[in-house]
């Protein structure tokens, strides 16, 4: 934020300068009028420099416009980025517990098996297979789960790849707009002149 502030600074101090620039000629301006014994060429510099003061202010008017939309357009483009980053921290979180369930219903799973298998009362073992089918079914949703959370985790991060592109270029361009304002405040500096008459 601190780059974007300095680059504020630096539009309202070139307005600043514009604008005293600006007061100076039309003083210059006005007391060149109320003396009929001033030249053609000295009424001709004049009207010059006030066309291009005219024309560096339109300048600095459109690039601070353009760097003031821009400014808005990075601050909705960073509300997605960081709404698709916490999407994805969420969905991430999510697989984890899910993997760690079916991790923990595998186990289980392979547990009933083994003890199933030394079962010699019928009984016992009539009840550890429905078991066996019930973790089975679990695991199988947990499965299916986590296959739907992996593909939404990579739609995510195609997203959120998308979104951060697109607030890169913003950025540049934010920072294109304030080299070009600072070179036109580098061309826009009064240049010292000859004495008028």
């Amino acid at each position: 934020m601190s780059r974007r502030t300095g680059f504020f600074v630096i539009c309202l101090l070139a307005l600043a300068v514009l604008g005293l620039t600006s007061l100076t000629a039309s003083k210059a301006f006005t007391e060149s009028a109320a003396q009929p014994a001033q030249s053609e060429q000295t009424m001709q510099a004049l009207l010059s420099e006030a066309h291009q003061l005219r024309l560096a202010i339109q300048r600095a008017n459109l690039n601070t416009y353009h760097a003031q939309i821009t400014v808005e357009r990075m601050k909705l483009q960073q509300q997605r980025v960081d709404r698709l980053s916490d999407q994805l921290n969420d969905i991430r979180h999510q697989l984890a517990d899910t993997r760690k369930a079916l991790s923990q219903k595998s186990t289980e799973l392979r547990t009933v098996e083994m003890t199933n298998a030394q079962e010699t009362n019928a009984a016992q073992r009539a009840e550890r297979e429905v078991s066996i089918k019930a973790y089975k079914f679990e695991i199988e949703e947990l499965n299916q789960k986590e296959q739907q959370q992996q593909g939404y985790e990579t739609q995510l991060i195609a997203q959120l790849q998308i979104e951060q592109a697109k607030l890169n270029e913003l950025n540049e361009r934010l920072d294109t707009l304030q080299r070009e304002l600072e070179a036109q405040m580098s061309t826009d500096k009064p240049q010292p002149s000859g004495k008028r008459p």
